[in-house]
């Protein structure tokens, strides 16, 4: 790839990392409780479907909504972790994803209540997502920031994996939701680990408003979303079109769980990368969109090999660039990193929430062959766009030289 023509930011005075594995496996684990109940709904539709009497329509309408709640929180939760710290904000989101986890696992028993349980983890995880990027950037050596953000984002493909494992090992046991409840005891062990970060002077920091201005966010604020309205379809039905094409109900929670496990060392390794090698990130971002693309024509094919090809393409390829992406807008605002990953993090969530909704329609009244060209099209788009924003930066450095 090209190299990098952008200068990064020098970092501000008073952050001064200390560590790297501590608040690494903070940020990881804290990912994990945040992004795991998305992820079991989706790995138990069929269970969960039979039991509260929703169609694919349904299913889709969940995560949608659980995306907007995502979405709103964001917009304070970056703010609020840059100006009063990473630890607070992480264990406000625990606490919030613990009451999550017992809601679902005690009184979970209509739609109503699902929604109820699932808002409590979708306010969590607009609190950690942005307050976990600030505990990177304020809290592990400037040198192993891209491996500790590629660890961190690998989180959410563990996430995938421990949900697809949860099908066959808990689901016929003790069923799905005294599964979200056990999953709530990772709490724990990340309210225990969060270390404290240093913080920055409050007049180093730049408004929301200031950072909107910037025209590389923008594009990435909303090729992200595109990119969300793509991949998120994957986790929320492919289990469904796998069991559609001829898969039983652990099979396809098997090969979720195998997407997932492909997909650790596809991000781990973006996040290498980028520490030890100067190139264009935001461009790589492109081109991981552009395998997505391929990875969704598979799988329209519906049949048990193009689901089994695409997969594997997707999540080694397609859906391995959000820790590169991230890490990317942390090395151009280190002044503000809960903020500005804050931004297109919200142009994710948007993207999120308008895509599933949309996607189970589709399923439903045309569907999986017609449902998974929408988000092919989605990620063509966002591989665009991204593309103009790695432009953009490097305009950016060279107004400011």
């Amino acid at each position: 790839m090209p190299a990098d023509p952008v200068r990064y930011p020098s970092e501000p005075a008073a952050a001064v990392p200390m560590a790297f594995w501590r608040p690494t496996l903070a940020a990881a684990g804290a990912i994990v409780l945040a992004a795991i109940p998305g992820f079991l709904i989706g790995a138990f539709a069929p269970a969960i479907k039979e039991d509260i009497g929703v169609d694919e329509t349904g299913i889709g309408a969940i995560f949608t909504f659980g995306y907007f709640v995502s979405a709103v929180v964001l917009q304070v939760g970056g703010s609020f972790a840059d100006r009063r710290g990473p630890r607070l904000a992480v264990r406000a989101g625990v606490i919030l994803a613990v009451v999550g986890f017992l809601l679902f696992g005690a009184v979970a028993n209509s739609f109503a209540l699902i929604l109820l349980a699932f808002a409590f983890s979708r306010i969590a995880e607009g609190l950690i997502q942005p307050a976990t990027n600030t505990l990177v950037s304020r809290g592990v050596v400037a040198t192993r920031r891209g491996t500790a953000t590629g660890i961190k984002q690998a989180a959410v493909p563990v996430s995938t994996l421990l949900a697809g494992l949860a099908v066959p090992v808990l689901g016929s046991s003790v069923g799905w939701r005294w599964t979200f409840a056990l999953f709530g005891l990772l709490a724990i062990p990340v309210w225990i680990a969060v270390p404290d970060a240093p913080t920055v002077p409050k007049r180093t920091m730049r408004s929301k408003r200031e950072l909107w201005n910037e025209p590389h966010l923008k594009l990435a604020a909303i090729g992200g979303g595109f990119a969300a309205a793509g991949v998120v379809t994957a986790a929320g039905f492919l289990v469904l079109a796998a069991k559609d094409a001829g898969y039983s109900d652990s099979s396809a929670g098997l090969l979720l769980a195998l997407g997932g496990l492909v997909m650790i060392p596809a991000r781990l390794t973006w996040g290498v990368l980028a520490d030890r090698y100067s190139f264009n990130r935001l461009r790589a971002v492109a081109i991981c969109l552009s395998c997505a693309v391929a990875s969704f024509v598979l799988f329209s094919t519906e049949t048990k090999w193009g689901i089994a090809i695409g997969t594997f393409l997707l999540f080694s390829a397609g859906w391995s660039w959000p820790g590169l992406f991230l890490f990317a807008i942390l090395a151009l605002h280190p002044e503000a990193p809960g903020a500005s990953t804050a931004i297109v993090q919200t142009g994710i969530r948007v993207g999120a929430f308008s895509a599933p909704l949309a996607f189970g329609w589709l399923a439903q009244n045309r569907g999986f062959g017609v449902a998974w060209l929408f988000p092919a099209a989605s990620a063509a788009l966002a591989a665009i766009l991204i593309y103009r924003a790695s432009i953009a930066v490097g305009n950016r450095a060279t107004v400011a030289t």
